[in-house]
């Protein structure tokens, strides 16, 4: 009775294993296309898993201008194949099973950027990697790097980079797709540019004169420009208006300085010069930002000459007189 138990036991264990290798064939010679979700689960189809891992700290700041920057990334894959997946079967017909080769292949795990500002050179050092496919228990790290280098025209406002990461189908390994959005900012760059037509004007004493001075937000966001007269001009009253003026970029604006000149000035040969510092700020207004300038700008008056006989004249006069009267009475004499 024992030996017929025994051979039981064994034509069981016979037709176990008959039966998983006919669903084994099947599994290898049915197109997954072909099937619906639940049936692949039944014809040992398993799922791909992937993560990136970065430190958001560099991009917590904004990003300097035409230098780069470089994010280190973690790509995390995994699959739900089970750990005891066939136990009893040789690991050559389990990798038939599993992958439709004898050989465990590598996964090719590809990663790229798939939408990103043009304002900026932004690329992965090394796109494409290889990894052993990895068991439920385990868990197979890559590491790569992100790469943002923004231009000189980048615009200091919040953007982003979209990362793309994909893993192949291998049998009956189904590949995924994964996309992570990684955020920056590039930083600030305060500058602008001054001009005007006539920075030298001719004014006589007590004339009003008004200098137009153009300023052109040459940064990458919008600015606020504030004008200061430098110096102590008081008995030339001078003004500058607008106080100061909100420009977009790539934008002008026009300031108006005026000058009154004193009635003392214009009896000599005088030339009067005028500074003015322009700052700009980014705008909205932001206590970490960086300030631009002060940027100098010059404007310089001088007089028509004399406008009345001076002293000198009188000077001359006197002492040709005064000439005159020697001579008349040496030759009287």
């Amino acid at each position: 009775m024992v030996k017929e138990m025994t051979k039981n036991l064994k034509a069981v264990k016979a037709s176990l294993i008959i039966s998983i290798l006919i669903l084994s064939v099947i599994a290898i010679f049915t197109p997954v296309s072909t099937v619906s979700a639940a049936d692949r689960i039944k014809l040992f189809s398993f799922n791909s898993y992937i993560d990136i891992v970065y430190d958001p700290a560099p991009l917590n700041e904004d990003l300097q201008i035409e230098k780069s920057i470089n994010i280190p990334l973690t790509i995390k894959y995994k699959t739900d194949i089970p750990e005891r997946f066939l136990p009893l079967m040789p690991w050559q017909l389990k990798n038939i099973i599993l992958y439709g080769s004898m050989i465990g292949p590598m996964q090719k795990i590809h990663i790229e950027v798939v939408d990103s500002p043009d304002w900026a050179d932004i690329y992965i050092s090394q796109p494409d990697n290889f990894a052993n496919i990895p068991d439920e228990t385990t868990e197979v790290e890559i590491t790569t790097s992100l790469v943002i280098s923004p231009y000189e025209e980048a615009p200091a406002k919040p953007a982003s980079i979209v990362l793309q990461v994909e893993t192949e189908t291998i049998g009956r390994i189904n590949g995924v797709t994964f996309k992570e959005t990684v955020p920056f900012t590039p930083s600030f760059i305060p500058t602008v540019s001054l001009s005007t037509d006539k920075p030298i004007r001719t004014i006589g004493p007590h004339e009003s004169v008004n200098f137009e001075i153009t300023v052109r937000n040459n940064a990458n966001k919008k600015i606020r420009v504030t004008p200061k007269i430098v110096g102590d001009y008081s008995d030339w009253t001078p003004t500058i208006n607008p106080s100061f003026d909100d420009i977009e970029a790539g934008q002008e604006r026009v300031f108006t300085y005026s000058i009154i000149a004193p009635f003392d000035f214009g009896w000599h040969n005088e030339i009067e010069s005028f500074e003015i510092d322009f700052t700009a700020q980014i705008f909205p207004l932001r206590e970490e930002a960086a300030v631009g300038g002060p940027y100098p700008f010059y404007l310089r008056v001088n007089n028509y000459g004399f406008s009345t006989p001076g002293f000198e004249v009188i000077t001359l006069l006197a002492a040709l007189f005064f000439v005159g009267i020697i001579l008349r009475k040496k030759f009287s004499n």
